[in-house]
């Protein structure tokens, strides 16, 4: 793959289009705010507003917005707002221990980045203003993400009353069941539970550490054409919108015991269940359809794609969080490994569609794009209408399904690895040339032209000529 993928040069958006854009987002999130109130569930904003004045949850990805704010903030402010934010989160946390509460961390990461753009706004000016406010909203743009999430996931369980587990269960046979595999060992080892759990809790911080190593300098020299957020956040609005095509609940609630009641079979993880002819079952438990794909895989492999865009130590922390992501899918029983690799197919057809954008939307792009949505269409269409024949193909069916999963990668590293393409400044640009029809017109003309100044020339020369010999 050598050295290092590539990333491209940096560039400014204008202030038009960062207003679009947070337009765009914010209109997003009031949607979702208006679905979920229909449905009679909290929506993001709500959530929001408990967690700034109320008791937050999810902390990881608010450290993981404040983190990803002090990246892209001017390096002098770096110092100040971390220490304002770490003084606030305890004096908020001191006030709940002294009541008999348990600490939590969130309250004081909002309120600093809402008051960063108030700042910004009215103490700051020119580029040191502009750096400010777009690490602020980029840290909140995470965590209002992952509130809009949350509401997307709570919305899965109520719009679908039956799923998909049986199928792809049994399609899932092809390779081996390896979320049994997986799970036995996690579970007779409470140290890598404890290690897996941390990865996959803590995917937001990581997606941030591999931020800092591309956007550390962009309060200075701008943000890079592609970085990691753009995908990080698309893969979080796009990928939800399968869960509603395709509910699946994954194996530790449908097959396990994670849930009083809630499985079908208590079988997971020591022993496979026993399915005749499979069916779209009802489930009654409140949990999200959030399996097919795997977003936390596909997040996973978006991080190990901008690592290994990076030096060393970030193609090494990529490629660990990727391998430790995908053992805590698998090992908790949240995934099957269908899921897993549907998930890399997602990303790495989205990175395709993203990455050197200085290339342009050329047909091999496209061509690229349209193969990675065929062939993961086509393995949730086959897990759902071919799961029987799957189950049975020995190993035919998982070759197939790893080997689509390596013509995709393929596919991304024609354009990632493409070579760079030189761009002549605009004023050293030749001119296009001119229609050859038009070149033979310009040409006729000018020959006419010579032609009658070299006649009007002549006969002005001959009449001078007469009229010297007359006055002689």
């Amino acid at each position: 793959m050598g050295a290092q993928l590539r990333s491209g040069r940096r560039v400014e958006f204008s202030g038009a289009m960062w207003a679009l854009l947070v337009g765009v987002l914010v209109a997003f999130a009031l949607a979702i705010e208006i679905v979920a109130r229909v449905n009679h569930i909290r929506g993001p904003l709500s959530l929001l507003a408990t967690d700034l004045v109320g008791r937050p949850q999810i902390g990881e990805i608010k450290i993981a917005g404040m983190l990803l704010a002090l990246v892209c903030l001017p390096s002098r402010l770096r110092l100040p707002v971390f220490g304002i934010t770490v003084g606030l989160e305890l004096a908020w946390n001191l006030q709940r221990v002294l009541v008999g509460n348990a600490g939590t961390v969130g309250n004081g990461i909002l309120f600093v980045l809402l008051g960063l753009i108030g700042f910004a706004a009215w103490q700051l000016h020119g580029a040191e203003r502009a750096s400010t406010m777009k690490a602020a909203g980029l840290g909140l743009l995470l965590i209002v993400m992952g509130r809009v999430g949350d509401v997307w996931l709570v919305l899965s369980s109520r719009a679908n009353p039956t799923v998909f587990d049986e199928y792809v269960e049994l399609a899932d046979r092809a390779l081996g069941s390896p979320s049994w595999a997986v799970g036995s060992i996690v579970s007779q080892h409470a140290w890598l539970a404890e290690i897996l759990s941390k990865v996959y809790v803590y995917l937001p911080v990581a997606a941030a550490v591999i931020a800092f190593f591309q956007l550390r300098n962009s309060a200075r020299d701008g943000f890079p054409r592609h970085h990691i957020i753009r995908t990080f956040l698309l893969i979080g609005m796009i990928g939800p919108v399968v869960y509603f095509l395709f509910p699946v609940v994954g194996p530790t609630y449908a097959f396990g015991h994670e849930l009083a009641d809630a499985g079908w079979q208590d079988v997971w993880p020591m022993q496979l269940p026993i399915i005749g002819d499979p069916g779209a079952l009802f489930y009654d438990q409140g949990i999200a359809r959030n399996c097919m794909p795997s977003l936390h895989t596909a997040w996973a492999m978006c991080i190990f794609l901008h690592g290994w865009r990076g030096p060393l130590a970030s193609k090494i922390f990529g490629t660990a969080w990727l391998v430790g992501t995908t053992g805590a899918t698998l090992g908790f029983g949240f995934h099957y490994a269908i899921d897993v690799l549907a998930g890399a197919i997602f990303t790495l057809t989205l990175e395709a569609a993203l990455t050197r954008p200085e290339l342009g939307w050329s047909k091999h792009r496209l061509s690229v794009i349209a193969v990675g949505t065929t062939i993961f269409s086509g393995i949730l269409l086959s897990t759902r209408y071919l799961s029987v024949e799957m189950a049975t193909s020995g190993a035919i069916g998982g070759l197939l399904l790893i080997g689509a999963v390596l013509v995709v990668a393929a596919g991304f590293l024609t354009i990632e690895l493409h070579p760079d393409v030189q761009e002549i400044p605009v004023d050293m640009a030749p001119l296009p040339p001119r229609p050859v029809a038009l070149q033979d017109r310009a040409a006729d003309m000018a020959h006419a032209a010579r032609t009658w100044a070299g006649q009007t020339v002549g006969s002005i020369s001959r009449e001078l000529k007469k009229t010297e010999s007359t006055k002689l």
